[in-house]
């Protein structure tokens, strides 16, 4: 692939994206799909749920075989917004987040990374579309992208979710989470 077939990629991308943040916050002032997110943390998490058929539509329009857009859209996927409200830089790691159940079950969320490395078998080498696995972030800066975790649609849990600032460790929680459920059909 061309580098400038690359670069509208990420253009689209980030402009489907954008419309689609900007129309979950247009629904939910209507009664559109539910929005979780933290209160109070200094870093907050918020979360907009997609079912498998809008999971399964945006990676298809975005080019992905058709083989890593079933895996994607087999799990629980979120629009994500992570925000910096710190008087100083955070750091984060998706890799230390869990998704924990009414069982008391953690489950790890499937990173950037992991699924670079599920996708590998299908020739993706790359995304820009899944929350980056770890990064620090400046006073006011923000970031989207979507987040996974391997659970069936309607599962509800909480989110549990660290960061580090100045060097000390912070925990909040997103409870009440839960997944997309399936969409019915006509």
């Amino acid at each position: 692939m061309g580098e400038l077939s690359v670069l509208r990629r990420i253009l689209l991308m980030n402009v489907m994206v954008f419309a689609y943040w900007q129309a979950a916050e247009a629904a939910t002032a209507t009664s559109g799909p539910p929005i979780w997110q933290s209160q109070g943390a200094r870093f907050s998490v918020q979360l907009t749920p997609l079912n498998a058929e809008q999971a399964q539509a945006f990676f298809e329009n975005m080019g992905y075989p058709q083989g890593s857009v079933r895996e994607v859209a087999a799990v629980c996927v979120f629009g994500t917004t992570i925000r910096n409200s710190a008087g100083m830089p955070v750091r984060y790691d998706v890799g230390r987040w869990r998704a924990v159940t009414a069982d008391g079950k953690r489950h790890r969320l499937i990173t950037k990374t992991d699924w670079l490395a599920r996708w590998k078998a299908f020739g993706l080498q790359a995304d820009w579309s899944i929350l980056p696995p770890r990064q620090t972030l400046q006073p006011g800066d923000w970031g989207q992208g979507f987040t996974t975790v391997d659970l069936p649609a309607g599962t509800r849990f909480n989110l549990n979710y660290e960061w580090t600032q100045d060097a000390i460790e912070h925990l909040a929680s997103v409870r009440g989470v839960q997944c997309a459920p399936r969409a019915l059909r006509p």
